[in-house]
C-alpha cells in the first residue's frame, strides 16, 4: 500500500506530532509513504525540528495565507490513499482544484484537528471517503460525517536515557531536583512561587524561545535556569526530559482550535513524570498517567511527594508506559490501515 499524507512535517506543530510517528510506523510495516508538506517559507508551526527532511518528503504546498500548491508532485505520485492532516493549515483553494483528479484514483481521508464544527463553508467542500478524529469530544463530527472514525492520537515510542549523562551534556546540576518547564507559548509566573525549602533542593528549568519575555531572564535567581532555544529537535526535547525529575505543562486550553496537548503525547514515553493543572481538560484521555495540582501550594506538596516517594514515581511511569504501549505508533498506524482497507478501492 502506498500512503501519501499532506501535513505539517518536521515542525513543532501538534499536527506534525500526530503525523510523524504514524508515517514512520507505516514505513516500518512495509508501506510506501510520501509526505507532501509546507514550503520552508510558508509553514505551520513556530519552526523546524530538523535541518534536513527525509527522502520521502516533498515540500510543495503552503498554508491558507498564500494558498500556494504545486500540484505536479501530488498528481505525478501513484498513491492508494491520501491522508490530509488538518485542512485549515493547508492550501485549501489549491487542493480543491485538483481534488477531483485525486478522488478518481485514490481514497481520501481527512484527520480533523478542530475542537468544534468550523463555521466556514469551505471546510465542507471536500467529499472525503473517510474522516478521522482522535478524541471523543470531537464526536460532533458525526452530525456532518455520520461514519467518522475515532482513532486515538499516537504516542511517541517508549525511550530512555541516562539522567546524569543528559545533565552533563546540558550543563545542568547533578545534585538538584530539576523541574522542567516547557514554555513555548505561555509563561505563568506563579509556577516560580515554590516554598523556600523546596527551592533549596530544586532547580526550575525554563526552556523558552529566543526573545521570550520573562521577569527573571536577565538576572535569574540561583534556583532557576533559563535556557533560550530555537524550536527543539526531538532529540533535544528528549535530552531535557531525561535530565529532569518532572515536566510541568501548565496549560488549560489551546490558543487556537486544538483538542489535546500533543506535547504530552510526545513526552509521555520518555520516563519523565508529567504534572498538569487539575482543572485542565486539555490532557484527556490521560488520567492516572499524570500528576495533577490545583494551585501553587498543592503543586509544592505534589512535587515534594514525587521527589520523596519512589512508589509514586514508579506507579506514575508504569501507567504512562502502559498508555504508550496501548497507543503506540504501530498500533495506531495499524488502525489507520484497517480503516483504509475498509474504505475499499476508489471508483
Amino acid at each position: 500500500m502506498h500512503i501519501a499524507m499532506m501535513t505539517a512535517w518536521n515542525t513543532d506543530s501538534g499536527v506534525a506530532v500526530h503525523a510523524e510517528p504514524l508515517a514512520k510506523a507505516w514505513r516500518e510495516m512495509g508501506c510506501e509513504v510520501t509526505i507532501f508538506t509546507h514550503t520552508k517559507d510558508d509553514f505551520h508551526g513556530a519552526g523546524f525540528t530538523k535541518e534536513e527532511d527525509e527522502d520521502y518528503v516533498i515540500r510543495c504546498c503552503g498554508t491558507q495565507k498564500t494558498n500556494y500548491l504545486d500540484p505536479r508532485p501530488v498528481l505525478a505520485t501513484d498513491f492508494d490513499v491520501l491522508v490530509v492532516q488538518d485542512l485549515r493549515m493547508l492550501s485549501v483553494e489549491g487542493l480543491s482544484r485538483i481534488f477531483p483528479l485525486i478522488k478518481h484514483r485514490a481514497r481520501t481521508v481527512h484527520v480533523v484537528h478542530e475542537n468544534t464544527l468550523p463555521k466556514e463553508p469551505w471546510f465542507y467542500q471536500f467529499d472525503w471517503d473517510g474522516v478521522v478524529y482522535f478524541d471523543k469530544r470531537q464526536e460532533f463530527l458525526n452530525d456532518v460525517y455520520p461514519h467518522a472514525k475515532l482513532i486515538p492520537f499516537p504516542c511517541f515510542p517508549i525511550r530512555s536515557g541516562d539522567k546524569n549523562e543528559a545533565r552533563k551534556k546540558l550543563k545542568l546540576p547533578l545534585d538538584k531536583h530539576i523541574v522542567y518547564m516547557f514554555c513555548h507559548r505561555g509563561y505563568d509566573p506563579f509556577l516560580r512561587d515554590l516554598t523556600e525549602k523546596l527551592r533549596k533542593e530544586t532547580i526550575l528549568l525554563y526552556v523558552v524561545p529566543r526573545g521570550y519575555q520573562m521577569v527573571e531572564k536577565d538576572d535569574p535567581p540561583p534556583w532557576m535556569v533559563i535556557r533560550e532555544e530555537e524550536v527543539l529537535s526531538q532529540e533535544r526535547f528528549d535530552e531535557y526530559l531525561f535530565a529532569a525529575d518532572c515536566l510541568i505543562l501548565h496549560k488549560f486550553q489551546s490558543l487556537y482550535l486544538g483538542v489535546v496537548s500533543s506535547t504530552a503525547f510526545q513526552a509521555l514515553g520518555a520516563g519523565c513524570p508529567i504534572v498538569v493543572p487539575e482543572r485542565s481538560d486539555y490532557f484527556r484521555p490521560l488520567e492516572s498517567e499524570l500528576l495533577h495540582y490545583n494551585d501553587v501550594s498543592e503543586l509544592t506538596k505534589t512535587l515534594t511527594k514525587l521527589f520523596r516517594d519512589e512508589e509514586i514515581r514508579k506507579n506514575l511511569l508504569d501507567a504512562a508506559n502502559g498508555f504508550v504501549a496501548m497507543n503506540s505508533p504501530e498500533i495506531i498506524a495499524k488502525l489507520f490501515i484497517d480503516f483504509f482497507v475498509e474504505l475499499g478501492r476508489p471508483g
